[in-house]
């Protein structure tokens, strides 16, 4: 069994078990840049699409109480149109935007990663994007 040099050689060389020392690896300056535009971009239009869903169910909530309905029915997402009150029109619309949020802020960064060319993650967050839509659909 070999022994480790107890001390470093005068003459300035390295031992053969130091590490050498390279350049720094890590994402390129640019690749973090863009990176940072993309969650930028998501969250301004996950927040967007939150204050507009928090928008229609006030606005639904003001109305249902100002016609007087004072009573939670449940809605079908079908039936939606046909209600005869404004209050809940309003109030399921912004329960829809609430819903579809998070979709549309995968979709907006599934586009920006086809964008820069990664196909891999783009296909990968588009499958989810299915998932939740396919979910949403079967109710």
């Amino acid at each position: 069994m070999s022994e480790l040099p107890t001390e470093l050689p005068t003459d300035g060389a390295v031992p053969a078990t130091a590490p050498e020392s390279g350049p720094a690896t890590g994402p390129a300056p640019d690749a973090l840049a863009e990176e940072a535009r993309t969650n930028r971009l998501t969250a301004t239009v996950l927040l967007a699409a939150s204050a507009l869903a928090l928008a229609l169910v006030l606005a639904g909530l003001i109305a249902a109480l100002a016609a007087g309905d004072r009573t939670a029915r449940p809605l079908a997402l079908a039936d939606l149109a046909s209600q005869h009150g404004t209050g809940p029109l309003l109030l399921g619309l912004g329960l829809l935007a609430l819903s579809a949020a998070p979709a549309l802020g995968i979709l907006v960064t599934v586009a920006r990663w086809l964008r820069t060319g990664d196909r891999r993650h783009a296909l990968l967050a588009a499958f989810v994007v299915a998932l939740l839509l396919g979910g949403a659909l079967l109710g």
